[in-house]
């Protein structure tokens, strides 16, 4: 008889990207059949259950193949290693959607959740959803190896005095430069500290007869608009939430300010010589490609734009400066580096064998191995390993140590408040983005647009049950 519930096989379909046994049987050993003739409880449709033999894990894709290869790799050497029998996908990564909660969700519902979840995902939505198990036993085995993780991975992970993520690395974030293009023009760019200056030098690098646009950022629907969005609002003395992160501030003459400053940017004819063609319209891989294209001076990314130019050889890697994210009037310096997290899921069905995972991408010839896979973006968690060769090595990742290290613990719109569900949710349902998009396409004024945002944020903070007003 079919189970009325999400099988793992429709999980995966719905995630895209199957990868099922058949594509693990070389390196997977399954485990034993059971015996001729034995009731199995399943129709044959559906794998048999033969806990705790079997293991299912979710890890992000990234863009940046190298490094998805090898955490794919442990996962199933692991998983060779144990005669487990393996059921692994992907997530969107990238893609900027909330579906995958969404799927997860589902999938605990159900009855019949994945073990583990490796992704960047907030863990404090995760944690409110009652997705993910208190881990602090296996995080506290990683503190003992390499010392307390780094501010915001740990602001990020440690919720009611328990961890309920393991940190694996720091993800790198921030600007990226074309040095060789700034100096010519006699501009230090990391000597400039306000998105004003910013702007103004992204001009002046500006060549559109040689398709050299100095401005690679987008403010439509994706993720890395919304890290845009987010540092100028911060910068501008703007806030979506308060300190307890249950009050909407979004109704203010500075975020006012601070929309009507990023509508200029993409509006005025002042600025348009410095806008790639197409760029309202761009998701969160269009970045990537014109700048490893050769056709952006300046961009704010996760490190993979800078590990996807050293691994695939591109001149541009040579050229590339790591640039501490600018600020704006109110506040000029505020930084965060989050990083890459490891969830055990609810009533996964083989804890033990996903705490065994989890702990195996921590022996200091791994993490070193992925260090070197995903050069200046898999950046350390813990602060000694910033003294290892594999990452002083690179010139470019002494700047980063101090993002990665800095005490604000920036954390994107939850600021200056901790991460909650009912802030992923604003930013899972694109009210920052609609924000300033409300206003370029014409709809409303930023006043209109910014009081607009308010009302629907407070409506969203509500049905999670928090006041909002």
């Amino acid at each position: 008889m079919a189970k009325n519930k999400l099988t793992r096989r429709s999980f995966l379909q719905l995630s895209g990207g199957v990868v099922g046994m058949t594509a693990l049987a070389a390196c997977a050993a399954p485990v034993q059949a059971p015996a001729e003739g034995a009731d199995t409880g399943s129709d044959s449709s559906e794998p048999v259950s033969t806990a705790p033999g079997e293991l299912w894990v979710l890890h992000k894709q990234d863009y940046h193949p190298a490094y998805n290869d090898y955490v794919r790799a442990r996962i199933v050497d692991f998983a060779a290693e144990n005669n487990l029998e393996l059921e692994v996908a992907f997530t969107s990564g990238f893609s900027g959607t909330g579906a995958d909660v969404q799927k997860v969700a589902a999938a605990v519902q159900a009855g019949d959740p994945p073990d583990v979840w490796i992704d960047n995902v907030a863990p404090f939505r995760l944690d409110q959803l009652g997705l993910i198990q208190d881990v602090s036993d296996i995080q506290q085995e990683v503190i003992d190896m390499y010392g307390e993780p780094a501010p915001m991975p740990k602001s990020a992970n440690f919720r009611d005095g328990r961890y309920v993520g393991v940190i694996l690395h720091t993800r790198s974030d921030g600007g990226w430069a074309r040095q060789d293009l700034f100096e010519g023009a006699g501009i230090d760019i990391n000597a400039l500290t306000t998105f004003e200056e910013l702007r103004d030098a992204c001009l002046a690098v500006s060549d559109p007869a040689n398709q050299i646009y100095g401005w690679g950022m987008t403010i439509n629907r994706s993720g890395d608009a919304g890290y845009l969005i987010n540092r100028v609002v911060h910068g501008w003395g703007a806030t979506y939430t308060d300190e307890t992160g249950e009050a909407v501030t979004i109704d203010s003459p500075e975020m006012v300010d601070a929309v009507q400053w990023l509508v200029d940017t993409y509006t005025d004819p002042q600025w348009e010589p410095m806008m790639p063609p197409g760029i309202l319209s761009w998701t969160d891989t269009s970045n990537n490609e014109n700048y490893l294209g050769g056709n952006v001076a300046y961009t704010m990314n996760a490190g993979t734009v800078y590990a996807s130019a050293v691994v695939e050889g591109l001149d541009v890697a040579d050229t590339t400066t790591y640039d501490f994210p600018k600020g704006g009037p109110a506040v000029e310096e505020f930084m965060g580096m989050g990083g890459m997290y490891q969830h055990i899921i609810s009533d996964a069905p083989n804890p033990e064998m996903a705490r065994e995972l989890i702990l195996s991408f921590f022996p200091e010839e791994r993490m070193q191995e992925m260090f070197a896979t995903g050069v200046s973006y898999t950046l350390p968690a813990y602060e000694p390993q910033w003294d290892w060769e594999i990452i002083t090595q690179y010139a470019i990742n002494e700047p980063m140590r101090g993002a990665a290290l800095h005490p604000t613990a920036w954390n994107g719109a939850a600021w200056p408040g901790p991460y909650t569900a009912q802030i992923g949710a604003m930013e899972a349902g694109n009210i920052h983005t609609d924000m300033i998009a409300n206003v370029i396409n014409g709809q409303m004024t930023a006043a209109e647009s910014v009081a607009d945002a308010h009302t629907k944020t407070v409506q969203i903070f509500q049905e999670f049950g928090v006041e909002g007003a």
